[in-house]
Formats: C-alpha cells, structure tokens, sequence
C-alpha cells in the first residue's frame, strides 16, 4: 500500500510540474467579468441582475498570484414604499419613496494556478473584503440607510483561454461561491 501511495506521489508531482511549464510569463493581469447568483442576491434578499467585477492580478511565483477585485451590482428592480402617517388632530398623511438599492465591494485575492500552459491557464482562488449596500430602509422607508458587511468568494475552478498572436488576450469563466457568483464570465488583458 505504502508502495502504490509513493508512487502516486511521485505521478502527481511529475505531472503537475510538466503542466507548470510555459515558456510565456505575463506578471501582470486584468478582466472584467460578470457572474450571476452573487452572494449580496441571497444575504440581502434584493434581486440583482448580477455582479460585475475588475479585478487586477500579479503573479508573484508562476503558480501564485495575489490582486484586488472591485464588485458593484444593479438591482432588477425599484424598490416602492408606500406608507401612511397619522396625526394626534385626526388628519394623515400619505408617503411614497422608491429607490434602487445598490451594492459594491473591494477584496483582495489569492490565487492558486495548477495548469500553466500557453494557451489555458487554471486555477482556484480565495477573495475576503468588504461590502457596503445602500439604499431604502424596509423598517423606516422614510429613511436611507447604508449597511456593511465582510463578504468573500471562493472559486472551486477558473480557466483562462488565451488568444491573440503573443497569447496575451484571454477569455474564461469561474464556477465558485461569493460576490462574483456562482459562474461568472470575463475576458481580459495580461502583460
């Protein structure tokens, strides 16, 4: 058993360094991307059309990359409260506000690559920051509010498909959990 354990070792570490090699290094990237079934949907229960994030990464060792996301999402739709409000004389008084809520959020990321190749990068990555979401009261609609919250983004699997005659364009997509959402598409530049 101890036999066939080392010998899958030693396979998996062959290959995984056979995969890390790729004679272009870029240390630098950026992309835009857009991921449905965003983090802030569910927690704040407000249905957003998704989360668009920009996110910029540096690759410290060739299989370890650190970077910044910046998250803002829209709301589907306007939010209307509609109250009444009486007075001690018996008159009242009718009240209507409608807004949108809106949500944004900055964390940084680590990034693991375990594939390195010209033309595929992919990889698992860990985002933690912090969030604020603004918009009308469910309480009190009379007035703003402005709530704030740690939020996070774990990518089980990302993939980078890279194009263009040096390979420094690339176009991929995300499966994870977070405030870039359970999938997310995005494109992008590395230099």
């Amino acid at each position: 058993m101890k036999r066939i354990i080392c010998i899958a070792i030693i396979l998996l570490s062959i290959s995984v360094s056979h995969a890390q090699t790729d004679t272009t290094f870029y240390k630098h990237e950026v992309n835009l991307a857009y991921g449905i079934e965003t983090l802030p949907d569910l927690i704040l229960e407000n249905p957003f059309l998704g989360g668009f994030t920009a996110n910029y990464m540096y690759r410290v060792v060739k299989w370890f990359w650190v970077g910044v996301n910046i998250n803002w999402q829209f709301p589907s739709e306007m939010k209307y409260y509609n109250w009444r409000e009486y007075y001690t004389d018996g008159t009242f008084r009718d009240f209507k506000i409608s807004k949108r809520n809106n949500f944004f959020a900055i964390a940084p990321e680590l990034r693991f690559s375990y594939v390195n190749k010209k033309w595929v990068t992919l990889y698992s990555a860990l985002s933690f920051g912090y969030g604020i979401h603004t918009g009308l009261n469910k309480k009190n609609p009379s007035s703003n509010f402005i709530n704030d919250y740690w939020y996070w983004n774990i990518t089980f699997f990302g993939g980078n498909f890279h194009i263009g005659k040096k390979q420094n364009i690339f176009v991929g997509g995300e499966a994870g959990v977070g405030f870039k959402g359970v999938f997310a598409l995005h494109c992008g530049y590395r230099f």
